[in-house]
């Protein structure tokens, strides 16, 4: 039996993880199909999951803006904007999708099932995005709405609640006041592929090497690096 036939048979375990029946159990199979698996078997298999993709983005995207609109009725638009942004990037997603406990149902091929974690981060987070778009497709708005709230509310109340620390605006304030110039960040080095950099970020203050760290990105890298620097500098 090959791995499409296996996740066909699967199909009633899926639905009892996620908790939701779908009418067009189609839809449910394809938001697990990977570019990578349909490249490698296209004998079996011609549609992979980005066009669902594409529509559970956009779902995802209105049910979190709508719940943080109702919910934070006094946070400015620049504010609200900020917080979903930590509701629906990818790292995030992909912990949706991981929590759902779906990722050995997921077809990929064989140079992806081999990628280390990490980076399978957008892939998880592509497949949870496809899932939406496909319940969206199978019983439209209200039904995706709900199957969020219903699994993921609790995320969003304590991202709602919990403003993210701002590392590097501590710590540039605290450069300002002391030594009158801001915090300088350099990239020491970039290792990796393009879809899985790690950046080495040093932070200089006052022309001397306070703090280094790594990061998936240079934004990353460098709120890891000043928040390492402002525990040094607060002892």
């Amino acid at each position: 039996m090959n791995k499409l036939d296996e996740l066909k048979n699967n199909i009633s375990a899926i639905e009892e993880k996620i908790g939701f029946s779908f009418k067009d159990k189609n839809l449910l199979i394809l938001s697990f199909i990977h570019r990578s698996f349909v490249n490698e078997n296209k004998k079996i298999v011609s549609e992979h999951n980005e066009r669902l993709e594409f529509l559970g983005d956009t779902a995802l995207n209105l049910v979190v803006s709508d719940y943080l609109y109702n919910k934070l009725e006094m946070q400015t638009e620049g504010s609200l904007s900020h917080i979903r942004s930590r509701l629906v990037n990818a790292t995030i997603c992909s912990k949706y999708f991981e929590n759902l406990n779906l990722v050995s149902d997921l077809l990929l091929g064989k140079g992806e099932e081999k990628t280390e974690l990490r980076g399978k981060e957008s892939i998880y987070a592509d497949a949870f995005e496809a899932i939406i778009g496909a319940i969206y497709l199978d019983q439209g708005f209200e039904t995706v709405k709900k199957f969020i709230l219903k699994n993921f509310k609790n995320i969003f109340d304590e991202v709602a609640v919990k403003p993210e620390l701002d590392y590097k605006g501590k710590l540039q304030e605290y450069s300002q006041k002391k030594f009158g110039v801001p915090p300088v960040y350099e990239v020491i080095k970039e290792e990796g592929p393009e879809h899985l950099k790690t950046f080495y970020i040093d932070v200089i203050i006052n022309n001397e090497k306070v703090a280094s760290a790594t990061g998936m990105s240079k934004k990353e890298a460098e709120q890891k690096a000043a928040e390492i620097a402002l525990k040094i500098i607060e002892g």
